[in-house]
């Protein structure tokens, strides 16, 4: 498994931002931690911004294997 992107997250852990020039892929995966507690990764461009639903909070913010 990679290392985490160095990202900021918001003080409710709902949005987070990066600087996509610190991986040449075209996606990356973030991670999302849901009301249950279960975590899962979820596929998005690397754009430098996520954001998740009121319920869930983001972990992290991973390269994705590029194609």
């Amino acid at each position: 498994m990679t290392e985490p992107l160095p990202a900021r997250l918001s003080a409710d852990g709902r949005t987070a931002t990066w600087n996509p020039a610190l991986t040449r892929s075209a996606h990356v995966l973030v991670q999302v931690r849901s009301a249950d507690g279960k975590v899962e990764a979820r596929r998005s461009m690397n754009s430098g911004r996520a954001r998740v639903r009121e319920e869930e909070r983001i972990e992290g913010i991973l390269a994705a294997e590029t194609e």
